[in-house]
C-alpha cells in the first residue's frame, strides 16, 4: 500500500496552497479543491482525482502518469512539462489550459473539452481524442500529426447496451 492511501483526503479544500514538489502518489483526492495552488513539481502519480479542480493552478513539471483524472477541470491552469502518460482524463475540463511541451502519451481524453487549447507543442503519442469538444481544424490535424487519435464514436452505455444486442438477435 502506498504511504498516501492512508489518508482520506477526498474533497480537501487546497485552494491557493504552496504544494510545490509534494508527494501525493497514490492519494485518494476525489473532488478536491486545487483552485491557484502552486503544484509546480508535485507528483500525483495514480493518485484519485476524479472531479478535482485545478483550474488557475500552476502545475508545471507535475507528474499526474496512470492518475485517475475523470471529470477533473483544469481551466486556464498552466501545464507546461507537465507529465499525463497513461492519464485517464476523460470528460476532462482542459478549456484555455497552457499546455505546450505537456505529455499525453497514451493518455485517454475522450469527451474532454479543450476549447482554446493549443496542443502543437505538447507530445501526444498514442493518446485518445475520441469525442472531444472545443476541438478546432487544424488543432485536429495536429493532434493526428503528432499520433493522436481524434474522431468520434457512440457510446454504448447501459440500456443502449443491451437494446443494441436485441437489435442484433432480432436480425438473426
Amino acid at each position: 500500500m502506498a504511504r498516501n492511501e492512508a489518508i482520506d483526503w477526498a474533497g480537501a479544500d487546497f485552494e491557493g496552497a504552496d504544494l510545490r514538489g509534494r508527494d501525493l502518489s497514490g492519494a485518494p483526492l476525489q473532488d478536491a479543491n486545487f483552485r491557484g495552488a502552486d503544484l509546480r513539481g508535485a507528483n500525483f502519480v495514480g493518485a484519485d482525482l476524479r472531479s478535482a479542480v485545478f483550474d488557475g493552478a500552476d502545475c508545471r513539471a507535475a507528474d499526474f502518469s496512470s492518475a485517475l483524472l475523470q471529470g477533473a477541470s483544469f481551466r486556464k491552469a498552466r501545464l507546461q512539462l507537465t507529465c499525463f502518460e497513461q492519464a485517464w482524463l476523460l470528460s476532462a475540463h482542459l478549456e484555455h489550459a497552457e499546455v505546450a511541451e505537456a505529455i499525453f502519451t497514451s493518455a485517454n481524453l475522450e469527451w474532454a473539452w479543450v476549447e482554446g487549447v493549443d496542443f502543437g507543442r505538447a507530445e501526444v503519442w498514442c493518446a485518445v481524442f475520441l469525442n472531444v469538444r472545443g476541438l478546432s481544424g487544424p488543432s485536429r490535424q495536429t493532434l493526428e500529426a503528432n499520433g493522436g487519435f481524434t474522431g468520434r464514436r457512440e457510446m454504448i452505455l447501459g440500456r443502449e447496451l443491451y437494446e443494441h444486442a436485441d437489435e442484433s438477435t432480432d436480425e438473426s
